[in-house]
């Protein structure tokens, strides 16, 4: 099977969304599959090109990762934050990708990323040039979330994303998501409905083999690895840590994000002590920072449109044998709880957080036991095979009904 996968986001830039499309990528080619990837030269989340691309200045530039063809096209690159930016960087990469996707060669199945609800527009259009099956997987619904977020609001601009969503649905053989939430919102679509398949989040397991066991005395050291988005809400992670002091508590952020400087100056002017923020981290360092740490911690805002989230983070920090903090209601809470592999405290909520960090700082053998849980979790049901599998099933499904 011909393979494309057309998105926004893809290594060397760190996130979530990288290193799942990257292991994806990597999974199917491992199987047989001839697999390109179709995305922009590396930007996220500062705007400026990463090395080793920064000082190339070609419109045009092909890769080889391994078995993987990677095409990259040059577009509008702006930092993750501004809506007006950030829309065009969207915009012009979708525009740049189908004007330049005969060089990408034959598909039978192209596999967009949403969001951005650009690049899955892109793939409509990119999937019936080639004639290839269209699959769109919706790893955020798109522009609910940003309506739940306030960042759109009712206008023009909602009632034409919302056009372009159904158009994307409509055109789509397969729609993908990583959670039952997005999957039953997918299924009261009507453009959608009938195509929504789950495949769950995964983690590449060798990752996060052998760290070794966390500290067991002096304050629990804390990490929050990820992105410092609206959709997390970190100032109340920074007020939890504030709460329960120092000699408590130790508080390490790594990642970058539109928040960001919101949280800084959070942490400057009520002058938080244990909370550190170290900013974006290669995705190879992310290990070694949870080797350091001896709990996670995951967020999410309190709004009804992520009780159907579960995080990527959340299933890394499992796999490193790390207990997790969880400040968040639904799918999340409910796994995490089932599998009795943290803690799980009230969203937005810094008291019901902190006294969630105090408790793990307080008993060291519960924070081993729930980070062994977690271990245990993962290794059974979330690696990285299993997903390639599920993914392989499901695009051969797609092409096989497109034709």
């Amino acid at each position: 099977m011909r393979v494309l996968l057309l998105t926004h986001y893809f290594p060397p830039e760190v996130g979530a969304p990288q290193t799942r499309i990257a292991a994806v990528a990597q999974g199917l080619a491992a199987r047989g599959h001839r697999v390109t990837v179709h995305t922009g030269i590396p930007h996220y989340p500062g705007g400026h090109p990463l090395p080793p691309l920064d000082a190339n200045r070609r419109w045009v530039v092909r890769e080889r990762l391994g078995a993987i063809r990677v095409l990259r096209t040059r577009s509008y690159l702006a930092p993750n934050r501004g809506t007006v930016r950030r829309l065009l960087d969207h915009a012009t990469f979708a525009a740049a990708a189908v004007a330049t996707s005969p060089l990408a060669g034959p598909a039978d199945v192209v596999l967009a990323e949403s969001p951005p609800l650009f690049t899955a527009a892109a793939g409509v259009a990119y999937a019936r040039a080639k004639r290839a099956a269209l699959a769109i997987n919706v790893a955020d619904l798109w522009p609910a979330s940003a309506v739940e977020l306030g960042v759109v609001e009712e206008g023009p601009v909602l009632r034409a994303a919302t056009w372009l969503e159904a158009a994307c649905y409509a055109a789509a053989d397969l729609v993908t998501a990583p959670t039952q939430g997005i999957v039953a919102a997918l299924e009261d679509h009507p453009d959608a409905r009938g195509k929504a398949v789950r495949v769950p989040p995964a983690v590449d397991l060798e990752r996060f083999a052998a760290l070794g066991e966390p500290a067991r005395d002096g304050p629990l050291r804390v990490l929050y690895a990820g992105t410092v988005g609206m959709a997390q809400g970190l100032e109340t992670l920074v007020e939890a840590a504030r709460l329960a002091g120092p000699q408590a508590v130790e508080v390490t952020v790594a990642g970058d994000g539109a928040e960001r400087g919101a949280v800084a100056d959070r942490v400057r002017r009520d002058r938080v002590a244990n909370v550190r923020l170290v900013g974006p981290v290669a995705a190879g360092a992310v290990p070694g920072l949870y080797a350091s740490c001896d709990a996670a911690v995951v967020l999410l805002r309190d709004r009804p449109l992520f009780a159907g989230a579960l995080p990527t983070k959340l299933f890394e920090a499992m796999a490193a044998a790390r207990p997790v903090v969880l400040a968040a209601r639904g799918e999340a809470a409910e796994l995490l709880g089932g599998l009795g592999a943290g803690l799980v405290a009230a969203p937005e909520d810094p008291r019901s957080l902190a006294d969630a960090l105090r408790r793990l700082a307080a008993d060291r053998a519960l924070a081993r036991a729930l980070g062994a849980r977690g271990r245990a979790a993962v290794l059974r049901d979330y690696g990285v095979a299993a997903a390639v599998e599920r993914w392989e099933a499901a695009l051969e499904a797609a092409v096989a009904r497109a034709r």
